[in-house]
């Protein structure tokens, strides 16, 4: 077919690019409806870049061909605007997606000898979307890895300060860097597997929670996570930790960038005091569990052997320690653990003859609770840096 045949869809070409500007606003408005990301984009800059798309795309087609290098390479630079912006890529593809599609609606109308054409339209339409798209997803790819890189390294520098409480300017720019509100709440967590075994379990995606901010990294062999949102989605974060089989220590809520290096220390000495059987710790409610077993090992012998009852005997263990969630209520833990009042009354007695410790007392019940979860820590046996217990026992 002859260049001079292309005359009809010239034509309507043409026409379209008279009316670019009315099919711009009509294209961004839709995206802009249809992908709610685009509210991170200025409309003047987004309206820009669409009006560009379309006159390239109109471009071609007047000149009976896909996209060309310097067409692809707009594309490209595009692609990695939008990454830095935070768009998705599948986002960004649906968007030339919806573009496309508007622009299609007004060709496709051409009167005359142009209708006869809609099909190698149509066709060198599809050849430059797949062009496009392969190039967007290569330079949005290499743009969020880039990124990815540089949040990393910051937010590791940011915990390593906090957790040395070096609170000095940089420790504020790092953390306005990452986009927190430093006079805002910030909540620490430390977490790491359950059993030895289980050390390559794979993590949660935070980035389901919609729109906290959180920075991740490591002390030691421990995970953090310094994360700013709401109680709800601090839980849900915990929940989808734990449901990954690891073990939580939650710091409590603190306000600014001094209250998230003493959350992050807390999340840290929360964990110790995490089980198989209680996976999760948190601070505000665990702080004198939390506070003894972060100087383990200076504890007497004793209670070390008062531990290996409680491993000894898991019936007994459990007991004591329903016995303490229900408030030292012998018909309350009956209730909860569905026994009978005199099973817990025998087995609190028990616990007294092996341990010398009466658990119906409250200093008795604080020691038998701190010890259960020595022995929790010692079966754990994964050593939590800051347990300071295994190896380092005296």
């Amino acid at each position: 077919m002859s260049q001079d045949s292309w005359g009809p869809v010239v034509d309507a070409v043409n026409s379209a690019l008279e009316r670019l500007d009315a099919i711009t606003d009509d294209a961004v408005a839709r995206i802009r409806t249809e992908l709610a990301d685009f509210a991170l984009v200025p409309y003047v800059e987004h309206r820009a870049a669409v009006h560009e798309q379309l006159r390239r795309r109109l471009v071609a087609f007047r000149e009976r061909r896909s996209w060309d290098h310097d067409d692809l390479d707009e594309a490209r630079a595009l692609a990695r605007r939008r990454a830095r912006q935070g768009i998705a890529l599948d986002v960004v593809i649906r968007a030339y997606h919806v573009g496309d599609r508007e622009l299609w609606r007004s060709l496709s109308g051409a009167p005359g000898e142009a209708q006869a054409l809609l099909p190698e339209l149509a066709s060198l339409m599809l050849e430059s979307l797949q062009a496009v798209t392969s190039t967007l997803a290569l330079a949005h790819g290499s743009e969020t890895l880039a990124r990815d890189r540089v949040q990393m390294a910051v937010s590791q520098r940011l915990i390593d300060l906090l957790n040395a409480r070096a609170l000095d300017a940089e420790a504020y720019r790092l953390a306005e860097y990452l986009g927190f509100d430093v006079d805002r709440t910030f909540v620490g967590l430390a977490y790491t597997t359950g059993r030895r075994e289980s050390q390559n379990t794979a993590e949660p995606d935070p980035h389901f929670l919609n729109g906290p901010i959180i920075a991740r990294g490591g002390i030691g062999s421990l995970r953090v996570l310094l994360v700013q949102t709401d109680d709800q989605n601090v839980d849900r974060l915990v929940d989808a930790l734990t449901t990954a089989a690891f073990r939580v220590g939650v710091g409590s809520n603190h306000n600014g960038v001094l209250g998230a290096s003493r959350s992050l220390r807390q999340a840290q000495l929360a964990l110790p005091a995490t089980s198989h059987h209680r996976p999760v710790s948190r601070f505000s409610e665990d702080w004198v569990t939390n506070c003894v077993m972060s100087r383990a090992d200076l504890l007497d012998k004793e209670v070390l052997h008062i531990a290996e009852i409680a491993s000894a005997h898991p019936s007994l263990r459990d007991t004591v320690l329903a016995f303490s969630e229900s408030d030292m209520s012998v018909t309350g833990c009956a209730r909860t653990n569905h026994l009978h009042a005199n099973t817990v009354v025998y087995r609190l007695n028990r616990w007294r003859e092996l341990t010398d410790l009466d658990p119906r007392t409250f200093s008795g019940l604080m020691q038998s609770v701190v010890a259960c979860a020595l022995a929790d820590a010692l079966a754990n046996s994964t050593g939590v840096e800051g347990s300071a217990i295994n190896s380092r026992w005296p």
